[in-house]
């Protein structure tokens, strides 16, 4: 699909692979939802259907938040200064001193006041309520600098007490071995010591039990 491939830009600002597999996931989520509603429809009206889903279709309804210059503008976005992808100062990606990196995930209000105070750079608020894009870039100028003076891990310990939306950076081995990823079992072993993906699905009556099961050459080949 040509027209997303435009969306994922690296920091070169040449085009590069979404690091997921977006249409699988949209293409997949959007045949679940249509088997749902035709099963829910069959239970209310005895009708089957027939259920036609296109990876493509599934993905383009994912992005009405970035068409606005599409649909508005006759323009394509233009990544680096769009509201999502980093054109305000309270959305990119900030480099720290041992090279690693965090991010803002918040323009509102609160969360610029309470950072930019905390920073001693109240003069900045007002350009940060302006729009994304260019006008940012003092912004994101102090910022980039502020953050290279401290290691990931003492910006995280310095938000902790904060009411700011923030978070680190992690690779994904990182990731997995966050507390919170503990907590909701979304790692687990098996017999063997094998590390699985639990299950998203959390029923309060009918927990999620993942099928570890290896199934047989062609066992589920005759289901039809």
């Amino acid at each position: 699909m040509a027209g997303v491939v435009s969306l994922n830009l690296g920091q070169d600002g040449q085009p590069t692979n979404p690091h997921m597999p977006v249409a699988d996931v949209t293409g997949a989520m959007t045949a679940l939802m249509g088997i749902s509603m035709a099963l829910l429809r069959r239970e209310k009206t005895g009708q089957g259907d027939y259920i036609n889903v296109s990876m493509q279709d599934a993905t383009m309804v994912w992005l009405p938040n970035v068409v606005g210059p599409v649909f508005t503008e006759n323009r394509s976005p233009r990544i680096k200064e769009e509201r999502s992808f980093g054109g305000y100062a309270f959305f990119p990606i900030y480099q720290t001193s041992d090279r690693k990196h965090i991010v803002l995930g918040g323009v509102e209000d609160k969360f610029i006041h309470t950072l930019l105070n905390a920073l001693e750079r109240a003069d900045l608020i007002l350009m940060a309520f302006g729009p994304p894009g260019p006008a940012q870039e003092p912004v994101r100028g102090f910022l980039t600098e502020i953050f290279q003076t401290r290691k990931r891990a003492e910006w995280e310990n310095w938000f902790q007490d904060k009411d700011i939306c923030f978070a680190p950076v992690l690779d994904l081995k990182e990731a997995w071995a966050q507390p919170q990823v503990a907590s909701r079992e979304m790692l687990f072993r098996d017999q063997a010591g094998n590390l699985h993906i639990g299950t998203p699905l959390n029923f309060k009556n009918e927990p999620g039990s993942p099928s570890l099961t290896l199934p047989e050459l062609n066992e589920h080949g005759n289901m039809f």
